[in-house]
């Protein structure tokens, strides 16, 4: 595994280094304060995951976050701000950390998931995530049940299935039911897609679907860590 830490601070980038260089699964480690290089270093193919910073002065990780494409994404910042969460996770974050919140090993554990494919939120309050997320409009809420938008806004405010069901006094297998279900109405086929259809509607509103494909729930892991499945 690749890394590349792009953060302004040289002190956080000195500490991540030392603290990544030579562990179990990690091939190299590099660092940057610069965006433009960060581009370059992925679109190069170099880096396999990037830890991101939320706040910096060239240009901030969210502005940046969609530029990275190529490579796994994890904010990796002192910012808990809910609505920056929900907007990195929407845009295409893996994960999203709070420095100091996980010990070491607990920190690249988080980051192996998300290069295998989980999404992990530590160190934001759920409920606070919940409250900054955005509402559906009108046009895509209707394609839901009630209780699969109930389901919807708080898949979208980067709760796990679990806390889904704690939130909504239900079990964890009829959240994935109702995930599965949503998923179809709306013609996604993975969680990011489906938070990213949530919150970004089509300027279209009334643009038809497709179906989508539907598969196994996969319940919460380690971490806060979820699936990209349902």
């Amino acid at each position: 595994m690749r890394i590349l830490t792009v953060d302004d601070n040289p002190i956080i980038r000195m500490g991540l280094r030392s603290l990544l260089e030579g562990t179990d699964g990690v091939t190299s480690v590099d660092d940057t304060g610069d965006p433009e290089e960060a581009v370059a270093r992925v679109d190069s193919g170099q880096v396999d995951v990037v830890l991101l910073d939320v706040r910096m002065p060239l240009m901030s990780g969210l502005e940046l976050l969609p530029r990275l494409s190529g490579a796994t994404v994890v904010m990796l910042t002192h910012t808990d701000d809910p609505a920056a969460v929900s907007e990195a996770m929407a845009a295409g974050a893996a994960g999203y950390l709070v420095h100091g919140v996980l010990e070491p090993g607990a920190m690249l554990d988080a980051i192996r998931l998300c290069r295998n494919g989980s999404q992990v939120v530590s160190g934001v309050s759920t409920l606070r995530v919940e409250a900054a997320a955005p509402a559906a409009a009108p046009a895509v809420r209707s394609l839901l049940s009630p209780r699969e938008a109930e389901v919807m806004d708080l898949v979208a405010g980067g709760l796990s299935n679990r806390e889904v069901a704690a939130h909504l006094v239900l079990s964890e297998k009829t959240v994935k039911n109702h995930l599965n279900s949503l998923f179809a109405k709306l013609g996604v086929t993975t969680r990011s897609q489906a938070i990213v259809r949530w919150l970004h509607q089509d300027q279209d509103t009334g643009r038809t679907l497709g179906p989508g494909r539907t598969g196994p729930g996969v319940g919460p892991g380690t971490l806060g860590a979820r699936s990209a499945a349902p």
